[in-house]
């Protein structure tokens, strides 16, 4: 259904029921990108500079740079890009208003900033891109234009004194949660959510990122948590039969239902559960990095993240989040985390997850086609033949055409060998070329392969494309 159908009265027939994953191991609906072979990621635009202006981290033009080099980086994977702080002033402003793209960020030569933004949807496409925006569905800020309108309508969450429900202070300036429930019966958010899609094109790129998705209690209508989360999955819903995919922030933290078969990916994977990962497809619901909620300081699950594979955020990359400014030199430490993260989580993505065997760091994850992953050595094997150890791997690049292989060293290595696949049997010689932001490199070695075996040196950080010869 477009969403100039779903638009009238037949959103209030949406339902709000728990949907039960575990009976089929299938999404709800077919989800409109597959996040467990993609590559998705955030994108920093700006924030408000507390003075009325916003604080420019990187503008529309400047992110078809990041766009591109990210591209070459990474052979043409699939990539999903949300831009955060594309509104108003930047990150967290003028929320639940969406109707403005940031004017900070236009290209010059364009008459409005949303030129500007879809000039960059229509050019990262060209480079296997698909762009799209972090938006929040449940934050209010009193200086917003829809502040009294949604006074007006009760959409804004009490206390049992009848206060409004402040969740946090984000610019300096008081959040304060929005009642789902409120908002979805009054119509404010399908209102919202189509100018969003109407002004973003939203239904043309099919997804979109929901960040801090959580019910709260409203005590002063004595709204439950359960509740508000019925009408978080009319929502999802909603924007599903709009040809929209929804991702979010977590899964379980400050949630009663994780949403999954609804919710298609997670900026943190939180489901810290050996068990319960098993049982869930990676194409059913995926994220980008595995930290546990449960444990005081929210650790990183890197044991998990190796065991069933993870992604990476992208974000931490591109702008350096200590020195709150974009990295110069960032295209080394993108390519190792996309290649010991990101290219590692998705070949087992690709796979079945079996079962776990061991304790602790003895702990061997068995997967389909023979293979194994074994923390203790950090190695990822299939029937024996070694694809990983620590930080060295040989990997297909299974998104191509054609045959392609990805070695990657941290540390770089002297003649090591690798047993090549059996697909790639009556191979006599590849040809390699070092994987850089402007471009493959020119056949930088050509190199026998003996018995299917190759022999292999590499520089610390190097990451190279290897390709059969052709005579």
């Amino acid at each position: 259904m477009s969403h100039t159908k779903a638009a009238d009265a037949t959103w209030r027939g949406i339902p709000g029921h728990y949907y039960d994953w575990t009976k089929t191991l299938q999404p709800e609906s077919h989800y409109i990108h597959d996040y467990s072979k993609t590559l998705t990621m955030k994108l920093a635009m700006a924030v408000p500079d507390l003075r009325g202006g916003s604080r420019v981290f990187c503008t529309f033009e400047q992110a078809l740079r990041y766009v591109e080099e990210t591209d070459r980086l990474t052979r043409g994977i699939p990539k999903i890009i949300y831009l955060v702080g594309w509104q108003y002033n930047g990150h967290d402003d003028k929320y639940p208003a969406w109707d403005e793209v940031n004017v900070h960020l236009k290209r010059p030569q364009d008459a409005t900033a949303r030129d500007s933004y879809l000039w960059l949807v229509d050019e990262a496409r060209k480079h296997n891109t698909t762009i799209s925006v972090h938006a929040n569905m449940t934050d209010a800020y009193d200086d917003s234009p829809y502040w009294d309108l949604y006074l007006e309508h009760d959409a804004i969450a009490r206390n049992e004194d009848g206060t409004w429900k402040q969740i946090g202070v984000y610019n300096d300036r008081a959040a304060y949660h929005i009642c789902p429930k409120m908002e979805w019966e009054s119509g404010l958010a399908v209102h919202r959510i189509e100018k969003l899609i109407s002004l973003l094109e939203l239904d043309k790129v099919g997804t979109v990122h929901l960040d801090a998705y959580f019910p709260r209690f409203n005590a002063y209508y004595d709204i439950s948590e359960t509740e508000e989360s019925s009408y978080m999955r009319r929502t999802i819903r909603y924007f599903r039969q709009c040809g929209i995919d929804v991702t979010s922030e977590n899964l379980t933290h400050l949630r009663d239902d994780p949403f999954i078969g609804l919710q298609a990916w997670s900026w943190v994977f939180d489901v810290a559960d050996e068990k319960r990962m098993i049982g869930m497809p990676a194409p059913l619901v995926s994220g980008g990095v595995i930290r546990d909620y449960t444990v005081p300081g929210i650790p990183f699950r890197h044991d998990l993240a190796f065991l069933f594979g993870a992604s990476m955020h992208g974000e931490d990359v591109y702008l350096d989040s200590e020195l709150q400014k974009p990295r110069d030199q960032w295209h080394d430490l993108f390519l190792e985390k996309f290649c010991l993260n990101a290219l590692h989580g998705q070949y087992l993505n690709r796979l079945d997850r079996i079962r776990i065997e061991g304790e602790g760091d003895g702990r061997v994850m068995h997967f389909s086609g023979g293979h194994e992953v074994r923390l203790s050595d950090r190695s990822v094997r299939k029937g024996g033949r070694l694809l990983r150890e620590g930080d060295d791997l040989l990997l297909p690049a299974q998104w191509r055409d054609g045959r392609e292989l990805i070695a990657y060293s941290k540390l770089g290595y002297t003649a090591k060998t690798w047993s090549l696949p059996a697909e790639w049997s009556g191979v006599e010689a590849v040809d390699l070329r070092r994987i850089m932001a402007d471009g493959l490199k020119e056949m930088w070695l050509r190199l026998p392969v003996e018995g299917g075996v190759l022999e292999l040196s590499l520089e610390p950080g190097a990451a190279v494309s290897i390709i059969p010869s052709v005579k």
